[in-house]
């Protein structure tokens, strides 16, 4: 009887129009009075939740109780645990060319669905089966661009899995000196002595012994001077070492650092011979 008061305080004439029965009113009025579910999976529980939504709004804002007992039912059996499916088209009175988009929506919800978002995501799985539903419902009242639709689609986009994370590129392997060589220089010279062409027959030697992958040839200078004079200075160390591997048949690239890395920290403005040099290095 309490039920019943209930629907007469919303009005008598809203039930008589809408022709509900007093077992589709007892329905919906138990579902929207119901508490959250407490059993079944987390799916099943957001499920219930979104059916009570419909059946309450079906009834109390479309006074539309057929239809909401028809949400209702599907969410109280939801609470249970029971995994209800989407709406059948076929049970619905759908106009013919709304048919076709229908059938391809529900078919990628029952994919989604089946592919494990129920478990990955499943309140967001149950707001796309509820909008769904709500989209028949309210196609077979003849409205093709409801809210319902709308919320469907995307809704049903989010449950699409995440791309699978990009395979991690393979790290390149530092550049390993396998050999190392040094060829010395007079004060604010670059030209070769005699001990350093034995030092580039000694690199040509290790090249065919070794094979390296490649030869660095890099000039520097002591300190004494300024920055662009040593610079300059460098870099035709590094060259004048360059061309006299490649006529031993080494190929070497080349830079120049100037004074800017010192073999032997002495400040600035000091000459130090074992800063005038040029570093050979074979790496692979």
């Amino acid at each position: 009887m309490r039920r019943l008061r209930i629907v007469c305080a919303i009005g008598t004439a809203a039930l008589a129009a809408a022709c509900a029965t007093p077992w589709e009113v007892a329905d919906v009025q138990t579902a929207i009075e119901a508490p959250p579910a407490s059993t079944g999976p987390a799916f099943t529980r957001a499920l219930f939740d979104e059916y009570r939504g419909l059946a309450k709004f079906e009834a109390l804002e479309e006074y539309d109780w057929i239809n909401a007992a028809v949400f209702a039912r599907k969410g109280l059996r939801a609470a249970t645990g029971e995994v209800v499916a989407p709406e059948e088209i076929a049970a619905w009175d759908i106009p013919a060319d709304r048919i076709g988009e229908l059938t391809t929506a529900r078919a990628k919800l029952v994919a989604a669905l089946a592919g494990g978002t129920t478990d990955r995501v499943p309140e967001l799985s149950a707001r796309a089966q509820a909008s769904f539903d709500c989209w028949v419902e309210e196609e077979s009242e003849g409205d093709s661009l409801s809210e319902c639709r709308s919320d469907f689609v995307k809704t049903v986009a989010q449950l699409e899995p995440p791309p699978p994370a990009a395979a991690p590129q393979p790290v390149a392997a530092e550049p390993k000196v396998i050999r190392s060589f040094v060829v010395y220089f007079d004060l604010n010279k670059s030209t070769l002595s005699k001990k350093a062409h034995a030092t580039l027959a000694d690199v040509a030697a290790a090249r065919t012994e070794l094979s390296p992958a490649a030869i660095h040839v890099i000039g520097h200078t002591d300190t004494s001077g300024n920055a662009a004079l040593n610079d300059r200075l460098s870099a035709k160390r590094a060259s004048t070492v360059a061309e006299a591997l490649a006529h031993l048949g080494v190929t070497a690239d080349q830079k120049a650092l100037g004074k800017t890395q010192p073999a032997v920290a002495t400040g600035d403005g000091v000459t130090e011979l074992r800063n005038r040099r040029v570093e050979i290095l074979l790496v692979k």
